[in-house]
């Protein structure tokens, strides 16, 4: 069995999260939060990393809610949140046409992307996992809104950093067990 299972790929904020308060686990990467409760729920995995809230786009899925009611929450983290945005080549950001990310982080950046109504958004199951979607796209003009740790793990050109709309924006993460 495998200690712990959370939302993947590789430096998403679950990830850095893990890496932060619980390095000394091994763990699993999961594709969304369904998967993570159905191998909690079978035993494959001994505990589960989930975010049920962010302090500026509220609650994360019904994921408080499922907590609440059929499992045990042991510990809570508070991950500060701050978006970058990358790509794959030289870009402004008025220059780029579509942005990849997950729905949460592209709800965060409202206010800082108001003015660019050319830009369309494109919603992915996790800003990690929008860095593979941009790589595997291979526009010019397409860009990704992320943790500045998958930019760089993914040779990406920071492109702008801290364009969250709140300043003091970040996630609430329970470890939970069956």
């Amino acid at each position: 069995m495998t200690e712990l299972g959370l939302l993947g790929p590789a430096n998403t904020y679950h990830d850095i999260t893990r890496k932060r308060y619980l390095p000394h686990l091994s763990y699993r990467y999961f594709f969304n939060f369904n998967d993570i409760f159905e191998a909690l729920n079978n035993g494959t995995i001994g505990k589960a990393l989930v975010a049920v809230k962010n302090s500026s786009s509220g609650l994360v899925n019904d994921n408080l809610e499922r907590i609440s009611q059929d499992y045990n929450h042991l510990e809570t983290f508070e991950l500060p949140i701050n978006l970058c945005l990358g790509s794959a080549f030289p870009n402004t950001v008025a220059s780029i046409k579509k942005i990849f990310s997950h729905h949460m982080a592209i709800k965060e950046t409202q206010h800082y992307f108001s003015k660019y109504h050319h830009i369309t958004f494109i919603a992915s199951a996790s800003t990690a996992g929008a860095v593979d979607e941009l790589l595997n796209n291979k526009e010019k003009h397409a860009a990704v809104i992320s943790s500045k740790e998958a930019i760089e793990a993914n040779n990406l050109l920071l492109l702008a950093e801290n364009i969250e709309d709140e300043q003091n924006n970040a996630t609430t993460f329970y470890l939970i067990s069956k």
